[in-house]
């Protein structure tokens, strides 16, 4: 988790220093006295959470000069807290995986937010801070999980030939002589099953940049999602209907009026 976050940390430098972001710095900044109050705001973003990763998109509407609504749609990639990467030393270019993983699983999100303004900036470039809550539908997918497993087979004393299969893990089978690795991240795509559920949101969204039009924010918050029959991650994990996480995410959009 940590090297994930210096990842996104590593990404905001690029995007802040980069010669193709930074020409938007040389706008002029807006004056106090030539603002214009746009009702329209459309933002895309990347999300880290203490459970995966993810990615946003934000449209909507101001519906006064202190409260927007946003059409919210998002999509997560989940880890169980439980979860370890392997790598299975006694093989070269052995694959990395997890030992006792029945799913990958993700969260698709759609639903509405509202921002409250509770600050405006001071001061051009300044930091404006707007409270965050939202609430929709969340549909959880879960693929199974492949790994390739090693068999040998004796063909005579002494001599013994290997063979390679596909298999998803399963706690039953005690006939696997080792992992080799996860297989491709495709398989399983036509077992995939759907659980649907719903979630709620709340955050303190950091807006900060010198041109009104143009949006760059960060947000820190917690999101409980809940999914009545409930999905596995994990070999042993009971059928959980309850994941509630906490998350950071980095937007950039634009505002604007539409006539």
């Amino acid at each position: 988790m940590k090297r994930l976050f210096r990842y996104f940390f590593l990404f905001l430098l690029i995007a802040q220093f980069s010669p193709a972001y930074s020409q938007f710095d040389t706008e002029v900044p807006d004056s106090i006295t030539n603002k214009i109050l746009y009702s329209r705001t459309r933002t895309f973003g990347v999300v880290a959470t203490n459970l995966g990763y993810g990615i946003r998109f934000r449209t909507g509407k101001r519906l006064s000069i202190f409260k927007t609504r946003l059409w919210d749609f998002e999509g997560v990639y989940m880890y169980s807290y439980k979860q370890i990467r392997l790598l299975n030393p006694y093989y070269p270019y052995s694959k990395k995986y997890v030992y006792g993983k029945l799913n990958d699983v993700f969260f698709l999100r759609a639903g509405i937010s509202w921002k409250k303004q509770l600050n405006q900036k001071p001061y051009s470039g300044g930091v404006e801070v707007r409270l965050v809550y939202v609430g929709g539908l969340t549909l959880s997918l879960a693929k199974p999980y492949y790994l390739y497993v090693i068999y040998y087979h004796e063909i005579s004393p002494g001599k013994y030939s290997s063979e390679t299969r596909t298999e998803k893990f399963n706690p039953a089978n005690n006939s696997w002589d080792d992992i080799y690795g996860r297989a491709p991240f495709t398989k399983g795509f036509g077992e995939m099953t759907f659980h649907p559920g719903i979630y709620g949101k709340i955050g303190v969204n950091f807006e900060f940049g010198k041109v009104q039009t143009k949006v760059k924010a960060l947000e820190l918050g917690a999101t409980l999602d809940v999914i009545p029959f409930g999905v596995i991650i994990m070999s042993g994990q009971k059928n959980t209907v309850f994941y509630p996480t906490l998350y950071l995410a980095f937007s950039m959009g634009k505002r604007f009026n539409k006539y």
